[in-house]
């Protein structure tokens, strides 16, 4: 008995030796792990640009902070506050977590300079793996809590009808539902992806298709269809094209226009990327306006109004400057970005104080009437952005309904609806 005992403890003894060199033959061969916060991280409430440098710009230079995260310091917390339940994460017995004011502003600074992760991770000392996670999680988070109050499509004729009367009110276009926009967003080349987002520009893009109100805010957003499609044939299955023409969208049914006996309908404003139709109208090509002055004049009562999306896109890109350079995202996180940066734009125009500083009146395209002068925006100064107008692709052939429309307005326009300086604006705008 003994005997057999002895050689029972002896086999688990050579066992358990063969098994510690395995062991340890493995663990010399493993990678070295990270150390579990390094040191320069671990300093990040004494030296991180959020604890140091954004804390004493509230105190001591709040245009500053504005300058750098697009927003004042009530409205940082406001969104702060929004936002926490959301990001906000569980301390644990071996670390602090990030606060949710820091994910925010990591990520705000982000939106609006377009730097690196690298760069964020060394001046925020935060891990770039981390700055990665948060960026992805904060975007998500600020569409969620303020799309619902500030990204709101109409959805009755009641609504629509508000909409027009602004337009009408502000721009002098009756029966106008919005200014029609898409642009291509640039992209970096999303792995094993092919041609799939590979655009006529020679760009990899995904499309951003937008309508815009009276007061340069978005209303109808559809982001994500891949570049390669045609611009024409991205309209053309576009959910909101459809549902103008199968009369599911609420809006309103066509009306007399001031002093006129025809019902005109409610239309959008765009431009000769897109087709003519009897929900969309266009300026009138360059080559059939010639000498005709009806025509210029159209062009520009148009051109006027539909300035709205184009100060829009402009000033978004220029102060959410990530937008000016392609997106070194997934396709799936760009359009969680863009989303963002939307929601963000119409929250601060909806704003009167945000309104005053995100888009001062100098940053936007004016026209003085009496005058007949016509002034640039500001940010069309700034370097030329990603964000790539569409083309028409497929050429200029239009609905004899549509042609007829556009007519019609362009007679009210000259007679019933005429503004008086619209001979002088067409004069010194050469149009």
């Amino acid at each position: 008995m003994d005997r057999l005992y002895l050689r029972q403890w002896q086999r688990r003894r050579i066992i358990s030796a063969c098994l510690l060199l395995i062991i340890a033959h493995f663990q010399d061969n493993l990678p070295q792990r990270n150390i579990w916060v390094h040191h320069w991280v671990a300093r990040r409430k004494k030296q991180g640009c959020h604890h140091n440098l954004f804390l004493e710009l509230q105190l001591e230079d709040p245009e500053r902070f504005r300058r750098c995260l697009r927003m004042d310091v009530a409205m940082f917390q406001d969104l702060v506050e929004k936002v926490t339940p959301i990001i906000r994460k569980q301390n644990t017995h071996l670390r602090e977590s990030i606060s949710p004011a820091e994910r925010l502003s990591v990520t705000l600074r982000h939106l609006a300079t377009g730097e690196s992760q690298e760069s964020l991770s060394c001046s925020f000392r935060i891990g770039q793996s981390t700055i990665s996670g948060i960026i992805k999680e904060t975007v998500k988070a600020i569409h969620t809590v303020l799309a619902p109050d500030y990204l709101k499509f109409p959805q009755s004729e009641e609504e629509w009808k508000v909409v027009a009367q602004d337009y009408e009110d502000r721009w002098n276009f009756p029966n106008c539902i919005g200014a029609m926009d898409g642009k291509h967003v640039t992209i970096s080349p999303p792995l094993k992806s092919g041609s799939m987002y590979y655009n006529y520009k020679k760009d990899f893009s995904i499309v951003l298709m937008a309508v815009v109100d009276a007061q340069l805010r978005f209303i109808y957003v559809d982001v994500g269809t891949n570049g390669r499609a045609s611009d024409r044939g991205i309209w053309n299955k576009c959910s909101l094209k459809k549902g103008l023409e199968n009369n599911t969208l609420a809006v309103p049914k066509p009306c007399t226009l001031n002093g006129t006996q025809q019902n005109f309908p409610y239309v959008l404003l765009g431009d000769e990327g897109f087709t003519l139709s009897e929900q969309l109208m266009l300026p009138y090509p360059k080559d059939s306006v010639g000498n005709r002055k009806d025509r210029r004049i159209f062009n520009y009562r148009l051109s006027r109004a539909r300035r709205c999306s184009e100060n829009a896109f402009g000033v978004m890109a220029a102060r959410f400057q990530i937008l000016r350079a392609p997106i070194r995202y997934d396709p799936d996180d760009v359009r969680d970005i863009v989303m963002s940066i939307v929601c963000l734009h119409n929250w601060l125009r909806t704003n009167t104080v945000g309104r005053a500083m995100y888009s001062p009146p100098a940053m936007l395209d004016t026209e003085d009437e009496m005058g007949g002068t016509f002034r640039l925006g500001d940010y069309r100064l700034e370097p030329a952005h990603a964000l790539v107008r569409f083309v028409n692709q497929g050429g200029n052939r239009h609905a004899d309904a549509a042609l007829v429309l556009r007519d019609r307005f362009c007679a009210y326009f000259n007679t019933i609806g005429r503004v008086p300086w619209q001979d002088d604006m067409i004069d010194h705008q050469r149009l």
